[in-house]
């Protein structure tokens, strides 16, 4: 038996060492890539860190008659291999051909690809490239991930294997889990991070068309036996080939690079400025704490708040150191119903009367910004029958992409139910965007001071609707958002060049073209994530912000009484402004007075420090090193400072020294709780009790 054993390892030996490999390197990264087209060796060298798992680089997702999805790998067709100079050349044979490109440029990998349909009557409908099969991840590694804001995850595998026995998935072959950009991602990259070095995995496409990022992990063993393999890295395109076409899919981006998620940041970043173009943004809004989010009229009919009531909404905002009211649901219909008519409220008075009360908010410098919905159609109305229907979102099957909001009132039946139902309208169309610059002279007509989207920063399904002028499917459907959002934006202030304009959700195409994000996911609840030492965490990781400081955005969830000071404390310190939506946008702040009263706190501290804190460039931790790895910091830079914001909910008392390269002196400092702070230069020690918050201002070198 033992003969036969070594027998077997001589002869794997043998043939794993006959298979020739190719390789790219220099002084920072290594690929090697075999004659069968695996992934052999993908290594940052200085710190020896291997990623790769010896697998193929691609899957195929292909329509084959009524079966819409069959696959095929990359190692279950011919390829073959060359070395052209500085480039690994594959080609791949079957009946879908792929010729994919690798080449080395620093301590990056460029892929590229040629993919084509060479079958009688089959649809090549998925790409999934460059895949790092059975990818080399360590318990520690962290996943960040670009959901809104940012997100991360400590523990992938465990994260992966929530998505086991989702109903509608195949966890009899793998478990995946998965968000698509643009979309819920705002950045078109992610992030394997180990601490001293990571893994960057981006595509830059400037079409900005639907890119998946996809990680999976395939069952291994016999059917039903639920063990699992490593894990898979990937994207994922949607070509949909007929017969006899093809398309390039190009510069991917892989580096196994030195330094944490920032670096990655940075690198992204380098690319976006060859086509980012963030406008200036409104002085008033630089000069804004945030806004109360108030339902006026809702879904099911009531009124909430009446017109006359508005000096009430600013005297409560007022009171908490806000100065804005961002008004939904001022129309007849109510919020969420009679998309885009917006008939005027005639039991108030119409339009005259929501013009003269507007008015009155604005008396001691209130501000008043006006919501309109960017995107939905109610199917209820007459608008929709006979344009909207014309204009909507179309499946690849002609049916409508619907959605429903479903809220309620005392009852259930609404909420079980459901209340309106909705199409969406293609951004490519050019009535639509018409249809949206009237929303924006109706807020001027009124007297308003902005103007705000809903939903318009969020995905727009793919449409199939040639009539729309644009190719079918839309893959680059939101890039047509983009550029409807930049032209909206150049209308409104043609027309009234101090009206803010925001919209609803970070992503990085459409984010540029406006003042301000109301956001939503990832906020202030704490969760699973914790620090060595146990201290919890949020999930939240400062990605887009870091990658684009210049965009303003808010926070959100903070809805009533609870855990109001921890909260808040973190909203100062990621440098957010306020949305205070009491009661789900159904109450004035004063009636969670818990909230009123340390948000008013928080203001008159913003007010203290507002170009430190609200209007300078975020660097999150990058310009101060601090002595306790529990505690939470984010740092900010202006032309000649630079500040430091820390605060704790963990302990009774925590301590902690700051230390800023870059700057000379402490020029002052403030806080909310007890705290304490001494020190002279660019060293600082800083105490505090359980939810203070300390910021410190340096003077730059």
């Amino acid at each position: 038996m033992k003969s036969i054993i070594n027998t077997l390892a001589i002869f794997a030996f043998v043939c794993s060492a006959s298979a020739e490999v190719f390789e790219l390197k220099n002084d920072k990264i290594q690929l090697q890539i075999d004659d069968k087209g695996n992934l052999v060796s993908l290594k940052n060298i200085p710190q020896n860190r291997e990623w790769a798992g010896g697998e193929g680089l691609w899957r195929i997702i292909y329509q084959d008659g009524l079966s819409l999805e069959e696959s095929v790998e990359s190692k279950s067709v011919p390829v073959s291999v060359k070395k052209d100079g500085e480039k690994i050349k594959l080609s791949y044979g079957g009946e879908f051909p792929v010729q994919v490109e690798c080449k080395l440029e620093g301590d990056e990998i460029r892929f590229s690809s040629e993919i084509k349909n060479a079958s009688k009557d089959k649809v090549l409908r998925e790409f999934q490239f460059p895949m790092i099969q059975s990818a080399n991840i360590k318990k520690s590694t962290t996943l960040y991930w670009a959901n809104a804001k940012g997100q991360y995850f400590n523990d992938i595998r465990k994260w992966l294997m929530s998505g086991f026995k989702v109903y509608m998935a195949q966890d009899n072959k793998a478990i995946e889990q998965y968000e698509m950009y643009p979309s819920r991602l705002s950045m078109n990259y992610y992030v394997l991070d180990d601490g001293d070095n990571s893994l960057y995995f981006a595509n830059y496409d400037t079409e900005f068309e639907k890119t998946l990022h996809l990680l999976r992990t395939r069952q291994i063993g016999g059917t039903g036996d639920f063990k699992y393999g490593g894990i898979d890295l990937t994207m994922a395109k949607y070509p949909f080939l007929k017969a006899g076409e093809s398309k390039k899919i190009a510069d991917y981006i892989i580096s196994a690079h030195a330094g944490d998620w920032h670096v990655s940041a940075k690198k992204y970043r380098k690319w976006a400025d060859t086509w980012y173009k963030h406008i200036p943004i409104d002085e008033d809004f630089k000069n804004s704490n945030g806004w109360q989010r108030i339902i006026m009229r809702h879904q099911y009919g009531k009124v909430l708040h009446r017109y006359d009531q508005l000096p009430e909404i600013r005297k409560a905002g007022k009171d908490a150191g806000i100065d804005t009211l961002l008004m939904f649901g001022w129309w007849k219909e109510g919020m969420d119903a009679g998309y885009p008519e917006y008939t005027a409220d005639d039991t108030q008075g119409g339009d005259e009367a929501l013009k003269k009360w507007i008015k009155e908010f604005q008396k001691d410098g209130g501000k008043v910004n006006l919501y309109f919905n960017g995107q939905l159609i109610d199917m209820s109305t007459k608008f929709y029958r006979e344009k909207g229907c014309k204009l909507s979102v179309k499946r690849a099957d002609g049916t409508e992409h619907m959605e429903r909001y479903p809220f309620g009132g005392d009852g259930t039946a609404l909420r079980v139910f459901g209340n309106k139902t909705f199409v969406t309208a293609c951004p490519a169309t050019e009535e639509w965007l018409n249809i949206l610059k009237s929303f924006a002279d109706r807020a001027i007509a009124l007297g308003c001071d902005g103007v705000f989207f809903d939903q318009l920063g969020m995905k727009s399904e793919l449409c199939h609707d040639a009539s729309h002028g644009h190719a079918v499917p839309a893959l680059n459907i939101m890039k047509l958002k983009g550029e409807m959002i930049r032209k909206l934006r150049e209308y409104i202030r043609s027309k009234k060049p101090d009206m803010s304009m925001g919209i609803e959700w970070e992503t990085d195409v459409t984010s540029m073209h406006v003042d301000y994000i109301h956001s939503v996911a990832i906020s202030t609840d704490l969760t699973n994530r914790k620090t060595a030492n146990g201290v919890p965490r949020t999930a939240y990781a400062p990605m887009h912000k870091y990658t684009f400081p210049e965009v303003y955005s808010t926070n959100r969830h903070i809805y009533n009484n609870q855990d109001v000071p921890r909260r808040m404390n973190l909203t100062f310190m990621r440098g957010w402004r306020e949305d205070a939506g009491v009661f789900r946008c159904r109450a004035t702040v004063d009636k969670a007075p818990v909230y009123q009263a340390y948000l008013k706190k928080i203001c008159d501290l913003r007010d203290e420090f507002r170009e430190e804190a609200l209007n300078s460039t975020f660097r999150d931790t990058d310009l101060a090193k601090c002595s306790n790895p529990d505690l939470e910091y984010q740092t900010y830079e202006t032309a000649d400072k630079i500040a430091v914001i820390t605060t704790q909910s963990y302990a009774k008392k925590v301590e902690a020294t700051f230390t800023v390269d870059g700057a000379t002196k402490l020029l002052k400092s403030g806080g909310l709780g007890e705290y304490r702070v001494e020190g002279k230069g660019n060293k600082i020690k800083v105490e505090m009790s359980k939810d203070g918050l300390i910021i410190l201002v340096f003077d730059k070198k």
